[in-house]
């Protein structure tokens, strides 16, 4: 396995999954810099204009093994706990809403110029077997977002 390929749980495997969606980026600053600024989940409303909600369900406001948090981000709207943490390098969360089951992982790379940033996430369960037609553009959409603001966070701005 390639370091920055995501450590998928059976269950939330893409195979298994009826939508899946995978962005990267490369930024020049190192992953401690960029870890500061993806598990400090309370900071995220501010990023997107008050677009996302987070609360802290257990733990503090930094993101740990095992923390539990509502995230709702426009259509999104998921109860999730923090399933993988290894400081630096990678993230993950799995979360729940109604029938429908995600996981949504980061990993985090040394380049020689700063860092490679990839993000998957996995939907299955509930109406996923017809969402899968239209959610996983708006999925990208998003996630691309989502990277380029933690790269905005973390440089002070984000190159095209």
């Amino acid at each position: 396995m390639n370091k920055s390929e995501v450590i998928w749980p059976d269950y939330y495997h893409p195979k298994h999954s009826h939508i899946h969606v995978r962005s990267q980026i490369e930024i020049p600053e190192p992953p401690e810099v960029v870890w500061q600024h993806l598990v400090r989940a309370h900071e995220w409303p501010a990023w997107r204009d008050g677009k996302t909600m987070v609360q802290i369900l257990s733990g503090d406001s930094t993101l740990c093994k095992n923390t539990m948090f509502r995230w709702k981000a426009s259509w999104l709207d998921f109860h999730c706990t923090v399933v993988e943490y290894t400081q630096h390098q990678r993230l993950a969360w799995k979360g729940k809403k109604g029938g429908v089951d995600m996981y949504h992982a980061w990993v985090l790379e040394p380049t020689k110029t700063g860092c490679s940033i990839v993000t998957e996430s996995t939907q299955r369960g509930g109406m996923t077997w017809l969402t899968k037609y239209f959610a996983p553009k708006r999925l990208r959409r998003y996630q691309l977002k989502w990277l380029e603001e933690l790269c905005r966070q973390s440089h002070g701005h984000c190159g095209k």
